[in-house]
């Protein structure tokens, strides 16, 4: 189970709102009632939204078991003689995986212009915990965003560019819910240092009950451009925050703060798993067929590997075939030397996380493709050296490849990670991918877990590796649900379940 993964999907979740302990005061309404609000429709601004008067705490819920809070808080502020919007949110995400509790922590601070339209002036976040300790700041100008990374005493400065950052995506679901509309725009993701299209829309209104009080709230749905499945939020017309939910997997509840801290023991291993009939084979090449149900149509994307087809019953049938690449014939792979020919920028970038340019990184890429002439060969040299130098340590994570290659251990994420930003190191177009995998542990029980391993490019074609199991070739009990920056697979835990097999010989 990817840890990242579900600090980001549980962290992306939450709005940057709160408490506007507002200086200078501006003049407070109260929410008019929704007929006003409708006609007055994109009329309210980010400084008139109404919210609570105080910091909001949420308990963060994974398939039942609270595994986290967070806290979150606007409020209007002078710095240095200039009027500004200041957001903070601050996220704590334990949980117990293969046997070792994992902790991570994430503050971030925003500071925008206070008025409509206000751009982003400068930011901080930090993380620490399991993933390593690190720290950006930074400032910007217009569109541009400058970076420092601080981690394990390194300094890093970075530039992005294209960032549409305003005063309204510090609140855009109470602002979204207010205009009856929609709020979105070019976001800065201080995780990835990138920019993230962002949008929150306004989907309709709903009677909801608790506490032997019924009330009626907005809905407001908040996605990333090409998400597959959006966080779902409800808002009370006092700008009460009273639910959030991706999927039927995470859910985030409004709590006083010494509630909100009082975390169950979560066992990602068991929450996550999805239980089998029975063992499968791990031979290339090998063609399996899952029955699923509980996968969105969303989610079916096809590929060389992967064919979808709808089932009975609204299941899903998906047949995942491993074969021998034709990168494999070494006069069809692609020369290494261009490899990267009209590739994605994406899939060839060093970003904080596949931070190619480091020295010892770069060092260990041209050592381990020694005289490897083509992309696959190169790739596969170089996952064989990520599988034999890391130890397989469950829970102990680390965000950088540079991190991971200096810490010589790791689970499945930081094996990834690692492959990626040495693929790129040489040009080799490479991204990482998520979803299931088939496994056995300790318990004896056959089930499919979360899983990520890597894609590299050559012959025309996207080839899987596992440098985590050592697999020059992904086996077909690699089930693909998702890659690069998406996190919304995560929502699906606890709604996925395979309900047939039936294993193939190859095609």
């Amino acid at each position: 189970m990817r840890r990242l993964a579900l600090t980001l999907a549980l962290t992306l979740a939450i709005p940057l709102g709160g408490c506007p302990e507002q200086r200078p005061e501006p003049t407070r309404k109260k929410a008019p009632p929704q007929g006003a609000l409708a006609a007055g429709k994109g009329a309210v601004d980010v400084l008139g939204v109404e919210r609570p008067a105080a910091p909001q705490w949420f308990g963060l819920y994974l398939v039942g078991q609270k595994a986290g809070w967070s806290k979150v808080d606007l409020r209007r502020e002078i710095r240095d003689g200039r009027d500004v919007l200041v957001g903070r949110a601050e996220t704590l995400v334990r949980a117990t995986v293969g046997g070792r509790e994992v902790e991570r922590r994430q503050e971030e601070e925003r500071v925008y212009e206070a008025r409509a339209g206000g751009r982003l002036l400068s930011f901080r976040a930090a993380w620490s915990g399991d993933g390593g300790d690190r720290t950006v700041t930074g400032t910007c100008e217009r569109s541009t965003c400058r970076a420092v990374l601080v981690a394990a005493g390194a300094r890093e400065e970075r530039v992005v560019e294209g960032v549409r950052d305003t005063a309204e995506l510090a609140d855009g679901v109470r602002l979204a819910a207010a205009r009856r509309s929609t709020v979105s725009g070019g976001q800065l993701d201080l995780e990835k240092l990138r920019v993230r299209e962002l949008r929150d829309v306004f989907v309709g209104r709903e009677r909801i009950a608790g506490a032997g009080v019924e009330e009626e709230v907005s809905v407001v749905e908040e996605s990333e451009e090409g998400d597959r499945m959006a966080a779902r939020f409800r808002v009370a017309d006092d700008g009460r925050i009273v639910e959030i939910r991706l999927g039927e997997a995470i859910v985030a509840r409004p709590e006083p703060e010494a509630s909100a801290k009082r975390l169950d023991r979560v066992d990602l291993f068991s929450l996550g798993r999805v239980p089998l009939p029975g063992p499968l084979p791990r031979e290339v090449p090998r063609t399996i067929v899952y029955r699923l149900s509980g996968l969105p149509q969303a989610f079916q994307k096809g590929d060389g590997r992967q064919r979808f087809e709808r089932g009975p019953g609204g299941t899903t049938v998906l047949t995942v075939t491993a074969r021998r690449p034709a990168a494999a014939d070494p006069a069809k792979d692609t020369p290494l030397a261009k490899a990267g020919a009209g590739a994605d920028p994406e899939d060839l970038a060093s970003t904080p996380q596949a931070n190619f340019e480091a020295p010892e990184v770069a060092r260990l890429a041209r050592e381990a493709a020694g005289d490897a002439r083509g992309a696959y060969e190169a790739a596969r040299r170089l996952s064989a050296a990520v599988y034999e130098r890391l130890d397989k340590a469950y829970g102990s994570s680390h965000d950088r490849a540079s991190d991971v290659l200096a810490a010589g251990k790791g689970d499945c994420t930081e094996h990834s990670v690692l492959l990626v930003a040495l693929a790129r190191s040489l040009g080799i177009p490479a991204r990482a991918v998520h979803g299931l995998v088939y496994a056995r542990y300790e318990d004896g029980k056959d089930a499919l877990y979360w899983h990520a391993w890597v894609e590299v490019r050559s012959a025309g074609e996207w080839i899987a590796l596992d440098p985590t199991f050592g697999q020059p070739v992904a086996d077909a009990t690699h089930l693909a649900l998702g890659g690069g920056n998406k996190v919304d697979t995560v929502g699906l835990l606890g709604s996925l379940k395979v309900t047939g097999v039936e294993v193939k010989g190859t095609k």
